[in-house]
């Protein structure tokens, strides 16, 4: 008997890894913007990652749960705890993509090295599904806009406060 992947459970791969890599990205992004020390900026991620990991897969599986007890659709295929696991897993190893280079460098050779593996991770998502470039594009685009956003709150915070 041949079995079938369920297209949610790509869905959650694809939006828990693509939500980890924006948020988290953009946040380290802003605090090492504010010249933080590496430990706080380590810490920071690390709170986002585990935090958000499981309030994604908490989110996915509470969602696919109340749209099943809603429509009364529960079927074999839909298997809300095996997305909410792979949502968590994805938002969770993604993290640590852009994390990773605050563990073995500092200031801007961390926050450009986290910020260029995080938009060949975007490229790489948004590629990968369909083999389509303007995906791609699309999926860099949109997601380091979360990069903005971080630098713009820092600074305007650094600026501010002196």
């Amino acid at each position: 008997m041949r079995r079938h992947f369920n297209p949610g459970y790509l869905r959650n791969i694809l939006f828990g890894a693509e939500d980890s890599l924006v948020s988290t990205v953009g946040v380290l992004f802003g605090v090492a913007t504010a010249y933080v020390s590496k430990k706080e900026i380590l810490l920071t991620g690390l709170i986002i990652i585990f935090v958000e990991a499981l309030s994604m897969g908490v989110g996915s599986f509470l969602s696919e749960t109340s749209t099943n007890e809603a429509y009364a659709t529960t079927t074999k295929r839909d298997k809300p705890l095996a997305d909410g696991i792979l949502m968590f897993l994805s938002y969770f190893g993604s993290g640590f993509v852009v994390l990773a280079p605050y563990m073995f460098f500092y200031g801007d050779v961390a926050k450009y090295t986290s910020l260029g593996l995080g938009m060949l991770a975007l490229f790489i998502l948004g590629y990968a599904p369909a083999k389509n470039i303007k995906s791609a594009i699309r999926m860099i685009v949109l997601g380091t806009s979360a990069v903005l956003v971080g630098f713009v709150v820092a600074y305007v915070f650094k600026t501010a406060l002196g």
